[in-house]
């Protein structure tokens, strides 16, 4: 009875002015939450983890990249992750990371972490890290503007030795890999340049 009610109260505020806070917040809300769908496009292929080939398809999909890779992180210290990245930078691939600061450059005992985003400020990446959200969790690799790297699998030596993790990467689907560059441009928006540590 109180669902019903609550929802009589929001459509009565929604009409009862064109130009009333309520409808303007009310519409805000609808246009600020929204998914997108689009056709089913290219190949899947997925991989696990504690040593199931995760961080193997993770490495797989930045060494196939030809001319950029753009990079969500939450954790980042996966060696291999970080060794894929800047061979895909010195053959002439622009490479932009975006990772959360927590988790990343604040907390204690993150030198491993602040190492791994040296290496690559180091080689010439763009490198940022985002402190605007709670968390920062996203777990996302675009490359060439065609393929998407996604999953729970954060980009630590832990995630591909101790966790159960999983890794789906969508090869040659351009239109998911639009909406995920929106995703990471907003990101790279709101964060500030890493500043070298070593």
């Amino acid at each position: 009875m109180k669902k019903i009610l609550v929802v009589l109260i929001v459509i009565a505020l929604f009409f009862a002015s064109e130009r009333s806070e309520a409808r303007k917040g009310i519409m805000g809300w609808i246009e600020s939450s929204h998914s997108f769908t689009m056709p089913a496009a290219g190949e899947i292929e997925v991989a696990f983890s504690p040593e199931e080939g995760a961080e193997e398809l993770v490495v797989k999909v930045i060494d196939s990249s030809r001319s950029e890779i753009k990079m969500l992180a939450y954790s980042f210290t996966s060696a291999p992750v970080v060794e894929a990245l800047v061979r895909a930078k010195k053959r002439g691939v622009a490479v932009s990371l975006v990772a959360n600061y927590k988790s990343n450059v604040s907390e204690e005992g993150r030198g491993k972490s602040r190492a791994a985003l040296s290496t690559l400020v180091n080689a010439g990446c763009d490198v940022r890290v985002i402190s605007v959200y709670q968390i920062h969790h996203d777990k996302v690799i675009i490359a060439d503007r065609q393929t998407v790297e996604l999953g729970s699998f954060n980009y630590s030596a832990a995630a591909a030795h101790k966790n159960s993790e999983n890794v789906l990467v969508n090869w040659h689907n351009s239109k998911l890999a639009e909406v995920y560059l929106s995703h990471f441009e907003r990101n790279q928006r709101q964060a500030n340049p890493y500043q070298l540590q070593y």
